[in-house]
């Protein structure tokens, strides 16, 4: 199978926020629901926080993709957030 270039002109173009946003409706659609009431303002609310900073903060770098420290400093942030919501899920799995 052959690889084809697809010219990136937008954050949207990016296979990794493609994958993150995607993994960020599985939470939201498949795990957040099943949460216990009792964990809705702990791991539910983080879970959804972090969750959601992850491809916003992908899009957000992408705007500073000409600056390697800004553009660098988003993604090391957006690798944080995925750290955190990996142990949140851990937690939750957990329970």
């Amino acid at each position: 199978m052959e690889n084809k270039k697809i010219p990136i002109k937008s954050f949207k173009d990016l296979i990794v926020y493609q994958n993150t946003y995607k993994a960020m409706l599985i939470v939201f659609r498949g795990i957040l629901p099943k949460l216990p009431d009792s964990e809705k303002f702990d791991l539910k609310n983080q879970l959804s926080r972090s969750t959601k900073a992850i491809p916003r903060l992908i899009a957000e770098g992408f705007a500073k993709k000409h600056q390697k420290a800004g553009f660098q400093k988003y993604m090391d942030d957006a690798m944080a957030e995925s750290n955190e919501t990996i142990v949140s899920l851990a937690i939750e799995n957990e329970q």
